[in-house]
């Protein structure tokens, strides 16, 4: 019987070593696997980030796409609610000038809708009357009426035609700093046209007013009024003083034209476009670069 017992006493023994021994690798390897590791070297770590292919983010540009999304489906006022959210959060952001050009077209065909008659009038014709005494009648414009009834020329004007009339109450308004004009209507901008070149004489430092005093149109050098027939197939050329000085607005010269002298020069559809929203008359504002 005690050599039976001396033989389980050192097998236990034995056992009990075994398990030690376990015991001491594993909290050995639990070292090695969570203790303090070599930190990566700074070099290293911008190698890392600079490999990393992460996604862009620029302001603004989720509401960009979803617009785009809506517009293409037909959704155009939750559009215009997310390009206007664009202009009041991220103006200068990368999807701005785009939002803006996008915005200011749904305003303006929505202003030239002959289906939205708000801002519209319908017009009788009676005897004695003529495109030019009606445009000035309504304070309009010649090329206005063609554009939102459809004619291609004046010769035909019977009484009792129906005409559809927009009365022209824009206002201009020159922003020097962002080198723009603006459309704007009862207060509300409604599109803006970036200038493509400007020269233009010493600003006084603060908001100047005006108003439209020219409206031609040239065609060989010389200028036609918008009663002359010559006036559809010229270049359009608005005009307004600042002090004594007369601005014209007008597309950029082609290289071989002879210089027109200062202004703001748009491109040329921007400056077809203006020309038959603005009549003489118009107000317009200038404002300050600082």
């Amino acid at each position: 019987m005690q050599g039976i017992g001396s033989i389980l006493k050192l097998f236990g023994v034995l056992t009990l070593g075994v398990v030690l021994v376990a015991l001491y690798f594993l909290v050995i390897k639990v070292q090695e696997d969570f203790g303090a590791q070599t930190p990566v070297p700074q070099e290293r770590l911008e190698q890392l980030i600079d490999a990393t292919d992460l996604p862009d983010f620029e302001p603004g540009q989720k509401e960009f796409h979803r617009a785009l999304e809506l517009i293409a489906t037909g959704q155009l006022d939750q559009a215009l609610e997310k390009l206007s959210l664009i202009q009041k959060l991220h103006p200068n952001s990368q999807n701005g000038p785009e939002a803006r050009r996008i915005l200011g077209e749904i305003n303006l065909d929505r202003l030239l809708n002959i289906e939205n008659m708000t801002n519209k009038k319908r017009h009788l014709v009676k005897s004695g009357d003529s495109f030019f005494k009606i445009a000035r009648d309504y304070e309009t414009t010649l090329d206005n009426i063609m554009f939102l009834n459809g004619l291609l020329d004046t010769s035909r004007l019977h009484p009792g035609d129906d005409l559809i009339v927009m009365p022209l109450n824009f206002q201009l308004v020159f922003d020097s700093a962002r080198q723009r004009i603006e459309l704007h209507l009862d207060g509300a901008l409604v599109k803006e046209y970036p200038a493509q070149k400007l020269d233009l004489p010493r600003l006084p430092k603060r908001s100047l007013k005006s108003k439209i005093s020219l409206k031609v149109a040239e065609l060989r050098g010389r200028p036609y009024r918008p009663t002359h027939p010559n006036y559809r197939r010229g270049i359009k050329v608005l005009g307004f003083k600042v002090r004594s000085t007369q601005i014209q607005i007008r597309p950029v010269p082609k290289v071989d034209e002879e210089d027109p002298g200062r202004g703001i020069f748009l491109s040329f559809s921007d400056m077809e476009e203006l020309s038959m929203l603005i009549r003489r008359g118009n107000e317009v504002e200038i404002k300050p670069a600082g």
